[in-house]
This record gives C-alpha cells, structure tokens and sequence, in this order.
C-alpha cells in the first residue's frame, strides 16, 4: 500500500512539528520548564496548546490522570494546594475500584464531554467525577448520576450524545442511558475484551465497533465520537489488554490533516488511505495513532498559525503580527498567515 502514496512537504513540516511538540510536552509540560526559548518555535513556546504529542498529557484527560495517578499525577506540580489535597483523596482508588468502575469511570467521561472548556478549566468544566470518586461501585455511581440535578454535560469541542427519549420516569435521555444501559454495556465491553485476550490484545477499532453495533441493537445512535475517546483511554491504561498501537478511528481535523499530508499514486480507497499514512507517521514519529490523532488536530491550528481567543483572553497581550510559526509551508492558505499582511484577506 505504500507505494500507492505520495507524501508531501506537508508531511515533512508535521514531522518537524512533532518532534518539537514532543520535546515541549517533555520538558515544559510535564518538566515545568519555560515554554519561552524551549523549541525556536514563537507560536508553540507562546501558546500552550500546541505542548502536547500523547492524549494522556493532553488537557481533556486531566481528571482522568488524576484519578489514576492522585498524587503522582504528571501535572500534580501545577496545581494548586486544594487541587493537590483533592488528587491525595483519590490514592485508595487504584486499591478500591475494579476495572469494572474504571471503565465506567472513562465512559460517564467521555459521554458528559470530557470536562473540556478550552479555558482555564479545560478538562474539569462541569465535570461529576470527583463525585463519583467517593463512591465505592459502579452501581452507586448509576444511583447517584440518577439523583443528581446539577449540571455534568459540556459541549465545547465534543458532542453530546443522541441520547434516548426520556421515559419510565427518568427526566432526561442522559438519565435513561446512564440509567438503564451504561453498566450493562461496560460489563458486556469486558467479556467482549476477556473474549479477545484468549488469544490476543484486544484492538481499538474493534471493541468500538462492538459498541457502537451494542448501542444500535438496543435502538440507539452509535456514540462513536465518545466511544472512540473511551476506547482509546482503555489503550492508555490497560495496555496488557488493549493494543496501545492498534489503530483507531480518525475525526475530521485528523483526516484533513492526512489529506494535506499525502496524494494517491493509484487507486486505494480512503480508509487504506488514512490508515497508509498513519502508519507512516508512527515509523517517523514513533507516537500510536490513539497520540497521532490528536497531534494531527494539533498541527491544522499549527499550520494555520492559530492563537485561541477565549473568555479569559489569555493570549490578548500576543501581538498577531509577530507571533509565527516556523513551519516550512509558506503559502498555506487558511488561518493567519504572513503572506496576507497588507492583504485583504489579513483579518486580525
């Protein structure tokens, strides 16, 4: 399949914008470095999003690693006296919880939205797992998302679910689904798993597929966007039963990426295609795909020289004319580029 590609200087620029990446999310991220003068990169030492080439670092899995790692959590330094005492109070869970709640723990995760904001709270906006974390089982955890009231959904970069209509008392389709079918889903996904480790780790793209043809045969939607993120923490956490470096199934911005990457020599359909040349980022890059995805969404803001602008205004004080990145495309034509200074097409 190989040589039915070609790959593009847009492939070269990702890789140097990977490895750049890595070497921030190492040092600064994760090492508490300065961002500023750590890469030669002006957009990626300035604006943080670009720090991050495996999804377990990334910001959407904070309360996951959190909870997984309470005090040894690799960001445990960042934060603040209370969040620090906070993550102390999960250090029973690994001896308290079976992978039965974990898995359930990932799932009400990924469904509510993965606490993602792209503000300050990026990763724990809205979030119920703190909650659930002084709960001892998986069906006290039904019982309590059943009763709660509050708020525990964000939509900010994810989708909610096509829930079912409410019904049989429950006020809401989230309440149904998490009501009636979460718990026996998460049991069916490890004996599918179990099934699967007979003879071999289990492969990302086929347990989603088991849960997406689960949901349709209880007359739901598939859920495959937050199965595919809950699938994907499996690989990151039980890597004896899931294989981290199967491959996954990739999202919009990943694809477009692929497609600046490389063109098709001969005919190859674009599932082969994709996975053609994910393949070839993991030789050049030595990341897993379930990493790649999310470092391919990365680079479209990267090439595009994104710089957020959220409630917060926290890159306000960045002067637009100035901040750059160092890619090797010069004439990219979306986003805020230096080709459209003096331009009509120059809109910051």
């Amino acid at each position: 399949m190989r040589d039915k590609v070609e790959f593009t200087d847009y492939f070269k620029d990702f890789i140097l914008y990977a490895a750049k990446a890595k070497k921030v999310q190492n040092e600064c991220n994760l090492g508490g470095a300065p961002y500023v003068g750590s890469c030669g990169d002006d957009l990626i030492e300035n604006v943080t999003i670009y720090d991050t080439v495996e999804r377990k670092h990334a910001g959407f899995q904070n309360m996951l690693q959190d909870l997984w790692f309470a005090d040894s959590a690799p960001k445990y330094y960042k934060w603040t006296k209370e969040h620090q005492a906070r993550n102390e109070s999960f250090k029973h869970l690994q001896d308290t919880w079976s992978r039965r709640e974990w898995l359930f723990i990932f799932l009400a995760h990924r469904i509510t939205g993965s606490g993602a904001s792209f503000e300050v709270d990026h990763g724990y906006r809205n979030t119920i797992l703190p909650e659930l974390a002084k709960l001892k089982t998986a069906e006290e955890m039904v019982e309590w998302i059943k009763r709660y009231e509050g708020v525990m959904y964000t939509s900010v970069g994810n989708q909610i679910p096509a829930f079912p209509k409410p019904r049989d008392g429950y006020k809401t389709g989230g309440k149904v689904y998490f009501g009636e079918y979460a718990l026996n889903l998460v049991d069916d996904v490890w004996k599918f798993v179990d099934e699967i480790n007979k003879d071999r780790k289990a492969l990302i793209r086929e347990i989603v597929d088991f849960m997406c043809t689960w949901n349709r045969e209880r007359g739901m939607k598939a859920f495959h966007f937050q199965y595919t993120a809950t699938v994907a923490d499996l690989a990151d956490y039980y890597v004896d039963l899931v294989d981290e470096a199967s491959h996954m199934y990739y999202g919009k911005n990943a694809q477009e990426a692929m497609d600046l990457f490389a063109t098709k020599k001969a005919r190859i359909n674009k599932a082969q295609f994709y996975d053609v040349v994910m393949e070839e980022a993991k030789i050049k890059t030595g990341g897993f795909p379930k990493d790649l995805e999310d470092v391919m969404c990365d680079y479209i803001r990267f090439v595009e020289n994104y710089i957020p602008d959220n409630r917060e205004k926290t890159y306000a004080s960045l002067d637009r004319t100035k901040i750059w990145n160092t890619s090797i495309i010069t004439n990219h034509p979306k986003g805020r580029q230096k080709w459209m200074l003096g331009t009509q097409n120059w809109k910051w």
